[in-house]
């Protein structure tokens, strides 16, 4: 009996789930490469769930730099392998979380091309 419901919560996905938002209406931020949208906070503290790589923990200035402000609509999605809108967003891929429909700012050209290199490096 224990051991199936330890088997049962170690798959559960939202094990891995990207803490949602603290707060929706003021401060609250989109990565520029994944969606997620958290507080600015919450990348100061832990950084983006799905793009480290920013390395934006602990640096104020990064994640202004790799997030953005300017994004409309919040998409939340529990199981992101599963979720046919996960996967129509282009989303199947990433942690559970909340995620912009879609950024309203032009990427900085710096953070695009990082982007563009974290890419390359995955081919």
């Amino acid at each position: 009996h224990e051991s199936l419901t330890m088997a049962a919560t170690a798959t559960n996905p939202l094990d891995t789930a990207a803490q949602p938002p603290r707060e929706f209406m003021k401060r609250t931020r989109a990565c520029f490469r994944c969606k997620l949208v958290k507080t600015h906070e919450q990348f100061f503290e832990e950084g983006c769930d799905n793009c480290a790589f920013f390395q934006m923990i602990d640096d104020r200035d990064r994640v202004v730099e790799c997030t953005t402000p300017s994004y409309s609509g919040v998409v939340s999605v529990i199981d992101p392998k599963s979720s046919w809108t996960a996967k129509w967003l282009r989303l199947g891929k990433m942690v559970p979380g909340c995620y912009a429909l879609e950024i309203n700012d032009d990427i900085p050209e710096g953070i695009q091309a990082e982007i563009e290199e974290r890419m390359e490096g995955r081919r």
